[in-house]
């Protein structure tokens, strides 16, 4: 199946697959109306920093339109990390633009044009003149060079040419942006009698110029590349290169997009027409995230996200789980690159170039614990659904060094596990641990939490299960003792007069009384002694869908209302999570007080300011779709669906699908709607269940049947 055509937002993100923190810093593209701009080193805000170098970039105008709001339609029917397509009218008049990025310094559109006399493009650069507190910056300059349109900087910087398969009809240069869009309404002037423009400024100033091309008609057909180079001949030389080269990587990359949709989830029938969008976003999101090899990571690795690229185990779980719905091989590669590259045993927060970003007060170089991101959940369920031994032989070791590492590291004198401080936990400057005058990398160590033991507990009797896969007797009878060591622990933090689980503050010598959603980790994970769950219900019954606006706070209370049997609440709460996240995804109008729409971001607010954008466990929402909702979960001998759709949307006639690709095989998957019940058909084998019961099919009779 190639890439799902839809009425995709117009705002997004291409990929800049080289762009890295510190040894590759590309920039990033992000769209800008009816086109995109460069934002180097990223873009301003959250993980980019509060300061650009720079933004360049370039946006079509039609019949005057400019900004999206003056179009009468605009549209974007494809909208992958590779190609971003644009559909405008204005008027009488259309415009279809595709936008790709060819190599790493080259932004190319092609465009077709119909109905109209004329069509204009705005070519900007904006620069904070010596940003890095060097000299050697005074402005920018604006002229033509052999017919194209240079903009660059001077005495230093990046210089940009703008070259087009039709020669402009009128040009204009200035430094207001207003009087550029202006001229994309009406001729624009010509260059002084000179020849070009230039604006300077002091160090830190911001200083941009904004070019205006008219093309006239007929010009049914105009593409347009914009280069980039550290001098004027070096962008003039990757014009010409990507000239020759531009059709062919477009093919290649449509190519990769259709692969990779031919095996990912696609949703089909009566789901609300932005969640089927949301998917996409979301996938796309993701498939930004895996990078090449470079630096000390000798496999693919996680960006985390796009801005400036790290690795950090709990977002590499995570997205290594969402991944595998498209692609578990990839997720598989992803994971073990995660722990074998690690420069640590821990897996500490690291970029490219091997510096840690994540180091304590005290000095202690941290990693995400083993509660954060849910590890070794993923772990299992990367090895039920792609079950591969060779895969589990190499990563064990590492799993193992991991474990080891937080015994012999995190543990306090009476065997309690201790988090360094609240970043290693995930949960930054958490009112679980005190005051944290230093930050989120105050020492926290005289806190014993419920969910580092549970999850500790968890991880350990996931090892002995692969441990006795791997044919380790030994070894699965240790990890076994010691998982239920930290199950007995985890247990003795059940405090009878809180009704709860809690926390255990050593300086204070008494349970803390804080809750948090992250305390039914015992429950979620499925480590709770008998009746701790039943104990707990109320609680979970009143977790407001509005307090879950992080990954692994959703994750945690749907996995615990699901394990009490309080599916449809589970429903409810994913279902709420998911339309807040996808209605900011899908929206066509981008607001400067929320995030981009067309990307996962870090985390679903209510507000819209969603933290950094291009984030890939924002994302999360595939998961809370597929498996609580659609109730899709891989074993090793057999699919299991459990259908579990909110309860107004249980109405008789409605049919919701989900198109996947696992074990070598097309998946189709129908849940018919009834109000007591649902039809599940998966390659034509057919089961009815009453909602969140489960419906079983065998890889082998699915393969059959297909």
């Amino acid at each position: 199946m190639p890439f799902p055509i839809d009425d995709y937002t117009p705002h997004g993100y291409l990929n800049t697959p080289t762009h890295t923190r510190n040894l590759s810093p590309r920039g990033v593209l992000r769209s800008h109306d009816a086109g995109f701009r460069w934002h180097y080193p990223a873009h301003a805000g959250m993980y980019g920093g509060q300061r650009e170098i720079y933004r360049a970039g370039f946006r079509f105008a039609l019949g005057g339109a400019l900004e999206l709001s003056e179009f009468d339609v605009v549209s974007s029917p494809y909208h992958s990390m590779n190609l971003f397509a644009l559909d405008l009218s204005h008027g009488g008049a259309t415009l279809h633009a595709t936008f790709h990025l060819v190599g790493e310094h080259a932004l190319c559109a092609s465009a077709t044009i119909q109905g109209e006399t004329r069509v204009a493009v705005i070519v900007e650069y904006t620069r904070t003149i010596a940003a890095c507190g060097e000299w050697g910056e005074s402005g920018l300059v604006g002229r033509i060079v052999d017919g194209d349109l240079v903009v660059q900087s001077f005495e230093d910087g990046e210089a940009f040419v703008v070259h087009a398969t039709r020669p402009f009809v009128d040009l204009g240069i200035t430094t207001d942006p207003v009087q550029a869009a202006v001229w994309a309404a009406s001729q624009a002037p010509g260059l002084p009698g000179e020849g070009f423009v230039t604006v300077t400024g002091r160090r830190g100033d911001t200083v941009a110029l904004f070019a205006t091309l008219g093309f006239g008609m007929p010009c049914e057909q105009l593409d347009l590349y914009m280069t980039r180079g550290k001098t004027l001949r070096m962008a003039q030389h990757q014009q010409r290169a990507v000239r020759r080269t531009a059709a062919a990587d477009r093919a290649r990359k449509q190519a990769e997009d259709d692969a990779f949709w031919a095996r990912a989830p696609i949703l089909e029938g009566d789901w609300f027409p932005h969640w089927r969008r949301g998917l996409v976003y979301d996938l796309e999101t993701l498939r930004m995230m895996v990078r090449a090899p470079a630096g000390i990571y000798r496999h693919i690795w996680d960006a985390m996200q796009i801005q400036a690229p790290r690795v950090v185990l709990a977002e590499a779980a995570i997205d290594a789980l969402l991944l595998a719905y498209a692609d578990p091989s990839l997720a598989q590669h992803l994971l073990l690159g995660t722990f074998v590259d690690a420069p640590e045993p821990n897996v500490p927060c690291s970029r490219e170039d091997g510096s840690y970003n994540m180091v304590a007060a005290d000095g202690t170089v941290c990693g995400t614990a083993p509660e954060w991101g849910y590890p070794w959940l993923v772990i299992d369920w990367l090895a039920s659904l792609n079950p591969n031994r060779e895969w589990l032989a190499t990563i064990y070791p590492a799993l193992t060094a991991y474990l080891h590492w937080w015994l012999e590291n995190r543990r306090d004198p009476d065997g309690w596990l201790v988090y360094a401080c609240s970043w290693e936990s995930g949960q930054d400057d958490s009112p679980r641990f005190g005051d944290q005058p230093l930050g989120g990398g105050h020492p926290v160590r005289h806190v014993r939490p419920v969910d580092l033991q549970a999850a500790f507990a968890h991880a350990c009797l996931v090892m002995s299960d692969i441990a006795r896969e791997l044919g380790r007797a030994a070894d699965s009878h240790e990890w076994l003792a010691l998982g239920e060591e930290y199950v007995a622990r985890t247990d003795a933090m059940w405090q009878d007069e809180f009704n709860r689980y809690a926390d255990f503050d050593i300086r204070a010598g008494k349970p803390t009384t804080v809750n948090d959603v992250m305390l039914l980790a015992p429950v979620a994970l499925g480590v709770a002694r008998p009746g701790r769950g039943e104990a707990l219900r109320q609680e979970i019954e009143q977790i407001d869908p509005a307090t879950l606006t992080w990954p692994m706070f959703a994750w945690t209370a749907v996995e615990a209302a699901l394990r009490v049997g309080l599916n449809d609440h589970a429903a409810e709460l994913a279902a709420a999570v998911i339309d807040r996240a996808y209605t900011f995804w899908d929206a066509h109008q981008a607001h400067s007080n929320r995030t981009l729409p067309g990307v996962a971001c870090e985390y679903w607010p209510a507000d819209g300011r969603c933290g950094g954008e291009g984030y890939g466990w924002g994302a999360f929402t595939t998961h809370l779709l597929l498996h609580v909702l659609a109730g899709i979960t891989p074993e090793r001998e057999r699919l299991v669906v459990r259908p579990n759709l909110p309860p107004a949307w249980r109405i008789a006639g409605r049919v919701y699908g989900v198109h996947l690709h696992w074990r070598g095989m097309p998946i189709r998957l129908h849940i018919d709607a009834h109000p007591d019940h649902a039809v599940v058909i998966a390659n034509e084998q057919r089961t009815d269940v009453p909602w969140g019961a489960a419906a079983i099919f065998s890889w082998e009779a699915l393969n059959v049947r297909h």
